[in-house]
């Protein structure tokens, strides 16, 4: 580390990589690590002292934190004001073990088998199982508002499922985008369930807007579940938050006995709060680092595999890549996998993911620059 990398995060190499204990670099030996959505990035220092501490007083039994949110979710409703000016009642706070439990719980409790839920796609795999497992009907949301408008009015869906920032286009939603997308919502009479896991990833000049800050209106119509886990590194400590402005949701959830939906984990909501009260630092730190990736990723493509198709993306350090130029369906991915890379096969995510490959640039420059060159066939060594 030194003062141009105050947290290491420009120094990495494969062969530290290749040491860590997690799945990314675990579940497929030999090959160069760029698909789950793990940073590989070390933990922000006020993360690893938090939790650090615990260890050290030598006590992990239950937590005194009384009724209601526990702190991480205080910690949310702090972050949601200072940061995006959206003011919101902790009241309506619930701690959850990840953004897909609260996804599925507001699906299956406020939407009927069969119905239909809106989703733009290509769009992130596990939801994409999940309506097919709990027997919801998936209507493809495009991303031009006057065609989403004309998807809304002839399939009557009963929720839009909203992932904002979006993976894998790492696209985001402006004001107007997003206040057309709430008079759609309003003339249809639909629910959202807005999953904003990815708002502390948006490159400046761009801001993240929650959805249901947009207008009092679509607060009431809006579920939102984000955690600290993309931006942070976080996803192990399982994690997460939501915030219900849906009333009859909010009180259904309360009618059942307390934890019947688990309780959040201790090492979780400490290094939560550490993530949004005390490692801002970091995070402005890892931005750089990935606005760099997401450039320079464009200069190591046009270099190593002219043909491809890459809108660098306005949030996320996912990249979704057109390779289309080497095959259709999975044939990049299995390309790519056979040299010596595994990234996330197009055709994963859906509807609009043949020929593509999205492609994890959370790590150092050398790193992504040999991930790409290997993508090739070429060695850097």
């Amino acid at each position: 580390m030194t003062e141009h990398d105050p947290f290491g995060l420009r120094s990495l190499t494969v062969e530290q990589l290749r040491s860590t204990p997690g799945v990314k670099w675990q579940q497929h030996p030999g090959r160069l690590a760029s698909w789950v959505a793990d940073m590989d990035f070390p933990m922000a220092p006020a993360i690893s002292e938090r939790l650090g501490s615990i260890v050290d007083r030598g006590m992990v039994g239950y937590q005194k934190w009384g009724a209601g949110a526990s702190p991480a979710g205080h910690a949310f409703v702090d972050r949601m004001a200072s940061k995006y000016n959206w003011n919101i009642d902790v009241e309506r706070v619930h701690d959850l073990a990840d953004v897909l439990q609260g996804v599925r719980l507001a699906i299956g409790m406020l939407t009927e088998p069969g119905a239909g839920i809106a989703l733009h796609t290509p769009a992130y795999h596990p939801f994409l199982h999940s309506l097919t497992d709990m027997d919801r009907r998936l209507v493809h949301a495009p991303f031009d508002i006057g065609e989403l408008r004309e998807v809304i009015a002839a399939e009557r869906p009963a929720a839009l499922l909203l992932c904002h920032p979006q993976n894998p286009t790492g696209r985001v939603f402006d004001r107007p985008q997003l206040e057309a997308i709430a008079s759609i919502v309003e003339e249809f009479d639909l629910i959202v369930i807005s999953d904003e896991i990815h708002s502390d990833l948006v490159y400046s000049p761009g801001q993240h807007i929650p959805f249901a800050s947009v207008s009092p209106a679509m607060e009431s119509r809006t579920i939102t579940v984000t955690s600290t886990s993309k931006a942070f590194n976080l996803a192990g400590l399982r994690w997460a938050v939501m915030h219900v402005g849906i009333e009859r949701f909010d009180a259904m959830l309360r009618s059942y006995p307390k934890h019947w939906f688990g309780s959040p984990n201790m090492f979780g909501v400490e290094a939560a709060v550490a993530a949004w009260a005390e490692s801002d630092d970091w995070l402005a730190a890892v931005m750089g680092v990935l606005d760099e990736n997401r450039h320079h990723l464009a200069e190591l493509l046009d270099q190593y595999l002219p043909g491809a198709l890459y809108r660098v993306p306005d949030a996320t350090y996912l990249a979704w890549i057109d390779c289309s130029m080497l095959g259709d369906g999975d044939a990049p991915f299995e390309l790519f996998q056979s040299r010596g890379v595994e990234l996330s096969p197009g055709t994963q995510f859906g509807a609009g993911g043949s020929g593509h490959v999205r492609l994890n640039f959370a790590t150092s420059p050398s790193v992504l620059e040999q991930v790409v060159a290997t993508m090739a066939g070429e060695s850097l060594a």
